[in-house]
């Protein structure tokens, strides 16, 4: 506003402090007011209501601001900001829209979430929980399929045939590996097994599990947020929703 007034600065400075202040108290009434509006309404409608918002939040922001310093400052200098009046109503249409946007898409989302908790829920998980995507170079290249594992116990190796396995489940730097026979730690990443085992017969249905499909049981709803592989040998693997369509793409479902 500077070059607009011929004020000092502490006159300034006021200004930006009390426009500052009306700004953060506008935007809080602003937010709670848009969370309970309707956004299953027309789209005309929606737009109404957001000018009509983006209006009243104008008129008190300059409203407020210049009541405020008329109370604390003469007359004759309140008269030096009129000038200023244009591009405060400017500066308060942009962030009334920013923020008209902003929590209108995080209100809008709520209530698509409510209305189908389940398919939201999955998509948070993806969200959060992404599988490890391999790149088109590594994935296009020839890389060799494991028929076995080898696995140290001890003084002793076991030996894993492929098709043995029930699952893979990530422990840290390590994995264990799920058979019928039993469990088995290997010191080794999720993201070799996801490669180097057969892509038609071994998912990734989440970033921590590797499952066989020959193995599968059922698949069930988990407490509304994620499916559930029920696999033979009493093993339950929690999946993301884009492990669950890697899943059904193999499945060919």
């Amino acid at each position: 506003m500077a070059p607009l007034i011929p004020l000092p600065t502490s006159y300034l400075v006021l200004d930006g402090v009390v426009s500052g202040l009306l700004l953060a108290t506008l935007t809080f009434l602003l937010r709670e007011v848009m969370k309970y509006a309707n956004y299953k309404s027309s789209q005309v409608q929606q737009i109404i209501n957001s000018g009509a918002l983006a209006i009243l939040f104008v008129l008190c922001w300059v409203g407020i601001n210049l009541l405020i310093l008329y109370i604390l400052l003469s007359e004759d200098i309140l008269k030096l900001f009129f000038p200023t009046i244009p591009v405060r109503i400017f500066i308060a249409l942009l962030v009334s829209g920013l923020i008209i946007l902003f929590y209108g898409s995080i209100f809008r989302r709520n209530q698509e979430e409510e209305d189908n908790p389940i398919e939201a829920t999955l998509e948070k998980i993806v969200a959060t929980e992404p599988l490890e995507e391999i790149s088109e170079t590594e994935d296009n290249c020839e890389t060799e399929v494991l028929e076995h594992i080898a696995v140290k116990n001890g003084q002793k190796i076991d030996l894993i045939f492929i098709g043995e396995i029930i699952s893979i489940q990530a422990e840290g730097d390590y994995v264990m590996i799920f058979t019928a026979k039993g469990k088995y730690l290997k010191e080794q990443t999720m993201k070799y097994f996801g490669i180097h085992l057969p892509k038609n017969k071994f998912v990734r249905v989440h970033r921590s599990s590797i499952i066989n499909i020959d193995y599968i049981q059922r698949i069930e709803l988990y407490e509304k947020q994620s499916q559930v592989l029920k696999l033979q040998n009493n093993l339950q693997v929690k999946m993301s929703l884009a492990g669950y369509k890697e899943l059904k793409k193999v499945l060919n479902l």
